[in-house]
């Protein structure tokens, strides 16, 4: 998945409580039944909005990861530049890694493709002449 800027599809026309509901889910770090009850659904709307607004949500997420990437490429430059590692270093890195992995910006993978033939030649014995005689 490469969420670097790319051809956004045309998005929806999002009502104002659908609007409100996913501002707040975000602020709320994603509490889906809160969101939807102060962006004044009912508690049972929750499951459907979730459903319903799934495309926005994701859209929503690749944003808040796209906007962390830098952050994440500054924490990998920190820490080897860092003389003295940290306790909790190898957790950030593995964090930032992922982060950077998510959208789109990964180490390169090179694949090896040697291969090796094998050619065999195998000599059979010549054929036996073999007469047929058209006479009975």
């Amino acid at each position: 998945m490469n969420l670097l800027p790319q051809q956004k599809p045309k998005q929806r026309q999002l009502t104002e409580q659908q609007s409100l509901f996913l501002e707040i889910l975000f602020e709320n770090g994603g509490n889906i039944t809160a969101a939807a009850t102060d962006a004044g659904y009912s508690v049972g709307s929750a499951s459907w909005l979730r459903k319903t607004l799934a495309d926005e949500i994701v859209e929503r997420t690749k944003d808040v990861l796209s906007m962390n990437a830098f952050k994440a490429a500054n924490r990998l430059v920190a820490t080897i530049d860092n003389p003295a590692p940290e306790r909790g270093d190898d957790l950030r890195l593995k964090a930032a890694e992922s982060l950077l992995n998510r959208v789109g910006v990964k180490q390169t993978e090179k694949i090896n493709h040697n291969e090796t033939a094998v050619h065999v030649e195998a000599r059979l014995p010549p054929k036996k002449e073999v007469v047929i005689d058209g006479s009975s």
